[in-house]
């Protein structure tokens, strides 16, 4: 029906969020398993704990980027199907009682 910019916005939420999700899980696993030069004069409980880290804000951050889009288009669908229940109430109202 209408309201196609908040649609958007919370479809865009949801794929932002995700995207955010993945790239984090990508730095995560990157600074916890990586051998490179630089990473090497730190222990690895450091790195699995900057794993551990950087993944679990990126689950925060985009769980909720996720979560907050999901529930923007549950209300508009909600509120579509609200509208079209009204109109076939008012519809059946207007011809009287059968």
């Amino acid at each position: 029906m209408g309201y196609r910019f908040t649609r958007t916005w919370g479809q865009a939420s949801v794929v932002v969020g995700a995207g955010v999700f993945v790239i984090a899980l990508l730095v995560a696993s990157w600074l916890g398993f990586s051998n490179e030069r630089e990473f090497e004069q730190f222990s690895a409980g450091v790195r699995m704990m900057a794993f551990v880290v950087v993944g679990l804000v990126g689950l925060i951050v985009g769980g909720t980027m996720i979560v907050a889009g999901q529930l923007v288009c549950v209300l508009l669908d909600q509120r579509d199907l609200l509208a079209r229940i009204h109109e076939s109430l008012a519809r059946v109202g207007a011809k009287g009682p059968a």
